[in-house]
């Protein structure tokens, strides 16, 4: 096709001023470019319908895990904070980038604002979408690697307050830092008679090769990288869980809560790595494809694909809540709680106690058993009785381990037996 531009070229120089190869090619491309296909009211209401969805069940989701973890004690752990952080930059998310999606399908145009308020809004918009999108994803990075030094490396207590505030930091200063060449990149630019909000990459940078580049640098450091380490550690705490076994006797009832235990565990670390994966994945792919592959360079990316890549995007920010409160008592219980008191059910007095953690008294005689089950036993030496700490069961989001301890009269009379 290149060749035959050429010749076309070289045979019209008398009569034409000369063009350049790559222009002629690029319109060999444009005649071969789909039509754009004309958008039924159907599927324009499924869209905003699947972005309601989202949307709601974020909010919510998000807004409970905040009041839940601040009202509830048990929860005011530096592993909760994580969890705090990342609901925050889900929230943002939910109020900031999914509206333009929404926008964008109402009106069925990606027509942008005209005059200075549509540069600054370009200008601006973009940045506060990525960086409060990729902290999101950090924030999972950052509990996971909570998790990992509470459950396998229990006794060093790595994660301090003044650690787990600095990593909360930074999870805000890198994505800033990285969507900070957004302020160059995106202008507003006119294509046949439409104002557009794109990235456009001025000089000094090279047009070509700047976004590719751009596209690497995040497709490693806000997905590849992150993934990697996540799985790893999630890999580690699963192991680290299973090959841990019930001290003393071990009777039917320990050996169920050590079962459930790990069976939730592991369902809890699967959910997190596929659903960031799965989710993550379309929008990564659309912007190499637009980056890197040819005819989507010039033609652009189908409409129905750009808005599935943003779509599971903006899905995981109402995902990511429901994981944690699906997984966990204390954030179901709270939950419950707050729902029932803004629905004025139930007196708020009886709701939220003073000194109420959890809803224990609901739970059935399992949860009772999985909640004050063994923690530690006795071992005996040649002179004397000495007490070994065994953490045996954590906590699904903190990772930290309660113990109680057994009296050495239970210990002899299970070792005589």
């Amino acid at each position: 096709m290149k060749n035959a531009s050429g010749n076309l070229t070289n045979g019209m120089n008398d009569s034409f001023p000369e063009e350049d190869e790559d222009d002629l090619y690029t319109d060999d491309l444009l005649d071969y470019c789909p039509p754009i296909k004309e958008v039924t009211a159907l599927e324009t209401t499924t869209k905003i319908t699947a972005l309601l969805v989202i949307i709601i069940t974020s909010f919510i989701g998000n807004i409970l895990i905040i009041i839940v973890t601040r009202r509830t004690r048990s929860l005011r752990k530096i592993a909760y904070s994580f969890v705090v952080n990342m609901a925050i930059a889900d929230l943002l998310t939910t109020a900031i980038n999914m509206p333009e999606t929404l926008i964008v399908e109402i009106r069925n145009t990606d027509e942008w604002f005209p005059g200075d308020v549509g540069v600054v809004i370009c200008k601006f918009l973009p940045f506060l979408q990525q960086v409060c999108a990729y902290c999101s994803v950090l924030s999972l990075l950052a509990i996971s690697l909570d998790r990992y030094f509470a459950i396998c490396l229990p006794l060093k207590r790595i994660m301090s307050k003044k650690l787990s505030t600095v990593i909360i930091f930074l999870t805000w200063l890198i994505p800033v830092v990285a969507s900070a060449p957004m302020f160059v990149a995106n202008n507003v630019v006119e294509e046949e008679g439409d104002i557009l909000c794109v990235e456009d990459w001025p000089s000094p940078f090279d047009p070509v090769k700047a976004p590719n580049y751009y596209t690497i640098i995040l497709f490693v450091l806000f997905y590849a990288l992150p993934l990697t380490i996540i799985s790893s550690l999630y890999t580690l705490v699963v192991l680290k869980i299973w090959r841990r076994r019930a001290p003393g006797n071990r009777s039917t009832v320990i050996a169920q809560v050590y079962s459930r235990s790990r069976k939730k565990a592991l369902k809890m670390f699967i959910s997190i790595v596929v659903c960031f994966t799965l989710c993550w994945l379309p929008y990564h792919v659309s912007f190499f494809l637009s980056s890197y592959v040819e005819f989507y360079l010039v033609c652009s990316l189908p409409r129905d694909i750009k808005f599935i890549s943003l779509f599971f995007s903006h899905a995981i920010s109402a995902i990511n809540p429901c994981i944690y409160l699906i997984f966990n008592k204390d954030y179901r219980a709270g939950s419950k709680r707050q729902l029932s008191s803004s629905c004025c059910c139930v007196d708020s007095s009886v709701l939220h106690p003073a000194d109420t953690t959890t809803a224990m008294a609901g739970n059935s005689r399992t949860d009772r058993i999985e909640e004050h089950e063994m923690k530690s036993f006795y071992i005996r030496s040649r002179r004397f009785w000495r007490k070994k700490i065994v953490p045996i069961q954590e906590d699904l989001i903190s990772g930290r381990d309660s113990y109680v301890v057994q009296s050495n009269q239970d210990f002899a009379s299970r070792d005589k037996t």
